[in-house]
């Protein structure tokens, strides 16, 4: 029995969406180390304790999150420190993402710390093609990439997504983000739901949400549901539609076989639109959401199957 150790991002942090991609995460992860031991590691406070037990697993997986960019020491996703750089080892990143749109070259520290604390034992998976491209450009030498998608993706074949009502339900709920404000853009997707379905829910996923909702004003007749994923769920399973521009909240709407309307505010969205076929709406077209809102839902996802049997495969024995 091996010990595997994966960081966990939903611990100490203010976004519920992280509980969406480790739950994806850790469910595939006991589907291919199903006889091992599974520990749960800190990513925002890697100590002592820590650093003992990635030294002790065979692999270290760090899954669907946006640990990679071009200045690590600018943009700390994770804890990296110059200790734990030359200690850490073993980390395999797990469709992984990209931080943001970047048009500068990565750093001469950011190529150095990546390539010493990922595997050059194994093939690495990331979230899309725009990662892909960005990986590449970091040159590290004796390691590769391959796009995977998120794993958060990787249950929703063409029978579970051809299980979705293609009819508008009576009721939906709806997300905005706290820390990508755009206030006509978010009264606009209000007013729009509002119009459209009968009882509207909130599901503040992260922690300034409501907060900000409740400064957009008249928001007496939306019902805010409790900041738990367990309560989404319950609402998604009651047939409600989602809307919004939280990615994940999306993504678990289709893993709940429900309606999902995603509005694309970052390169996550919108790259995982291009290359999965996701249901993204940019946001820059806003006003069209009444029209998707009431058409025929046919969803057509393009996931690279091939890609994550051959990355999963490499972990058998």
């Amino acid at each position: 029995m091996n010990t595997i150790s994966v960081f966990d991002t939903s611990t100490m942090a203010y976004n519920i969406g992280n509980e969406i991609i480790m739950d994806a995460v850790i469910s595939q992860i006991d589907s291919m180390f199903g006889n091992d031991f599974i520990i749960r590691l800190p990513i925002e406070d890697i100590g002592r304790t820590a650093r003992r037990y990635n030294r002790a697993s065979a692999y270290t997986f760090v899954g669907g999150t946006n640990v990679l960019n071009g200045d690590i020491r600018r943009y700390r996703q994770w804890d990296m420190t110059l200790h734990n750089i030359l200690v850490l080892r073993n980390i395999v990143l797990m469709g992984c993402g990209w931080f943001q749109y970047e048009n500068v070259r990565p750093t001469r520290f950011s190529r150095w710390a990546f390539s010493k604390v990922l595997s050059k034992n194994v093939v690495h998976s990331v979230r899309d093609s725009y990662t892909l491209k960005k990986c590449a450009e970091l040159g590290l030498d004796g390691i590769k990439f391959v796009n995977t998608g998120c794993p958060t993706l990787w249950n929703l074949t063409e029978d579970h997504i051809s299980q979705i009502s293609s009819d508008k339900s009576d009721k939906v709920v709806f997300t905005i983000t706290d820390y990508n404000r755009q206030r006509d853009r978010d009264i606009s997707l209000i007013n729009q739901i509002k119009k459209n379905y009968e009882t509207v829910f909130f599901f503040p996923q992260g922690t300034g949400d409501v907060k900000y909702l409740s400064s957009l004003g008249n928001i007496d007749d939306i019902k805010i549901i409790a900041p738990r994923l367990r309560a989404f769920d319950t609402v998604l399973d009651s047939g409600a539609d989602y809307i919004g521009t939280r990615l994940h909240a999306g993504i678990r709407a289709l893993q709940r076989q429900r309606r999902s309307f995603i509005i694309g505010i970052d390169n996550r969205a919108i790259e995982m639109s291009v290359d999965f076929g996701l249901p993204v709406l940019d946001e820059r077209k806003i006003s069209e959401l009444d029209h998707w809102i009431n058409s025929r839902y046919e969803l057509t996802l393009d996931i690279p199957w091939s890609n994550i049997k051959e990355w999963k495969k490499q972990f058998q024995r």
